[in-house]
């Protein structure tokens, strides 16, 4: 007796009638189908349920098993709810199916009308239904992207699950959004602080072990999640929208942030530019100038390493850039060059004592001639409206000449914005100053590397290291130099 099998899957659209309560479309579709079978007298010997609703043969694995057996020959026919079920992916994966029905000359059976891939008719009617289908499938999916999009412009929340620090709500129809969690949120704030304090992902994970704090869908925290919340920008308040031309697009969300954007931008700039803390065995520091010295040529921090010729650590640039430009240095070097350039500081605050005006004197406002221009462009701008509405100006004039001011008044923005975000620690008094850089110039030769990083962080805010020539042979001068901003 001939054998026949069943494929059941859903749609998208059965999945949306499921939610409104209309019932389990497998099971529907399975009684519909076992009904056919019966007023044909088929004999159903195996039903492929496929559970999950991927658009590719590669995410249906129900799919797989169906083609891997009718390809064998093991079926006389399939029965299905419509042509449709089989496939709706690409141009490929529709090819696949018809090439295995056609080889194995499988037919294929619905309750409106059964196709004989061995004749001529039916198999162009059955390349015709998949190509429609398809068609139907991309303008679906069109219109599912733009729904989607136009829902996340407004601020939408549409992913599945809601991240750590967040719940999903639906306060109004239509409306999807998450709410924060008070406890998890102090969380995710504590490992913004602890990374953007130089803190890695592993380390982090490891503290919030340690404090017994589980993750949302497992026991432990690893590198990686702690990395995927870094990276989030849902916890400043955004919703990003991936494009394949653009990127990642970022919208205004619904939901309360949880820091702020200054926070989220300063760790995605410390990404780019530091690198995570080296080190050895149980997390015992490695580089005590991490989160201190940077790369003058690039801006990059600079990194530790062991020459094994020579058996001596150098710290060195690893961007791409500086290769053939920056040259590393001993550790022993730069020591010398730290511990003299605090010595000089020390000497300049001794000769402040006895002038009250240079003591007093403050920094120089960074931000003051970046807010004067801004001003200035902003009111050069507004004039530019005003001779456009006055005849003027025509339009193409204008938008030449106004993209230009907008531009600057961009990069005067930005740049504001990275001035607050990397604005120093509060400069000490020159008395406070004295007493720190005492302590450090007695301490920091004896000390392990995690106090040389903490005596270090005491009196500099960064230091930035210059070096672009090999030392010779026969001259034992080295052009290192180091710039100090100094707390």
């Amino acid at each position: 007796m001939s054998k026949y099998c069943m494929y059941l899957r859903k749609s998208r659209a059965d999945i949306e009638a499921e939610a409104r309560g209309e019932g389990e479309t497998l099971t529907r579709h399975q009684n519909m189908l076992l009904e056919l079978a019966k007023k044909q007298g088929l004999n159903i010997v195996k039903i492929y349920k496929e559970i999950v609703s991927g658009d590719s043969i590669a995410a249906r694995p129900q799919m797989q098993a169906l083609l891997a057996d009718i390809s064998e020959g093991k079926y006389t026919g399939v029965l299905v709810v419509e042509i449709e079920r089989l496939a709706r992916g690409d141009t490929i994966d529709q090819g696949i199916v018809a090439q295995a029905f056609k080889q194995s000359g499988t037919k294929i059976i619905t309750p409106t009308k059964t196709y004989d891939p061995d004749n001529e008719f039916d198999e162009e009617y059955f390349e015709f239904s998949l190509f429609m289908s398809r068609r139907e499938y991309k303008t679906i999916k069109r219109r599912m992207q733009a729904g989607r999009l136009a829902a996340i412009k407004e601020g939408n929340y549409l992913g599945t699950s809601a991240p750590y620090g967040y719940k999903k709500i639906q306060p109004e129809p239509k409306v999807h959004t998450l709410e924060i969690i008070p406890e998890e949120a102090e969380i995710v704030r504590m490992v913004y602080a602890d990374y953007l304090d130089g803190h890695g992902a592993k380390f982090i994970a490891e503290k919030l072990n340690k404090l017994g704090i589980s993750p949302q869908k497992s026991q432990f925290w690893e590198a990686p999640s702690i990395k995927k919340m870094l990276a989030n920008p849902l916890y400043c308040g955004l919703i990003g929208w991936k494009t394949k031309s653009n990127g990642d697009t970022l919208y205004k969300g619904l939901h309360e942030a949880i820091i702020s954007r200054q926070t989220f931008d300063a760790a995605q700039r410390k990404k780019k530019t530091n690198p995570a803390a080296q080190v050895g065995a149980n997390n015992s520091l490695l580089n005590y100038y991490h989160g201190i010295m940077y790369c003058k040529n690039c801006g990059h921090q600079m990194r530790r390493r062991l020459i094994k010729a020579s058996e001596h650590e150098h710290l060195l640039c690893t961007h791409r850039e500086c290769r053939g430009k920056v040259v590393s240095a001993t550790f022993e070097a730069i020591d010398e060059a730290v511990i003299s350039a605090l010595i000089f500081r020390l000497t300049q605050l001794d000769n402040l004592e006895g002038d009250p005006e240079a003591a007093a004197a403050q920094p120089a406002n960074k931000k003051a001639p970046l807010e004067a221009e801004l001003s200035k462009a902003k009111k050069q701008l507004s004039r530019m409206y005003d001779l456009l509405e006055q005849d003027i100006y025509d339009a193409n004039t204008f938008l030449e000449r106004s993209k230009v001011v907008t531009q600057r008044i961009s990069s005067l923005e930005a740049a504001l914005k990275e001035l607050d975000a990397e604005a120093p620690r509060q400069r000490l008094t020159p008395e406070e100053a004295r007493n720190r850089l005492t302590k450090v110039i007695a301490d920091f030769p004896t000390a392990d590397p995690a106090e040389k990083n903490r005596l270090l962080r005491s009196v500099v805010n960064k230091i930035y290291y210059i070096k672009t020539s090999r030392m010779c042979r026969n001259n034992k001068t080295s052009d290192l130099a180091l710039e100090v901003d100094f707390l």
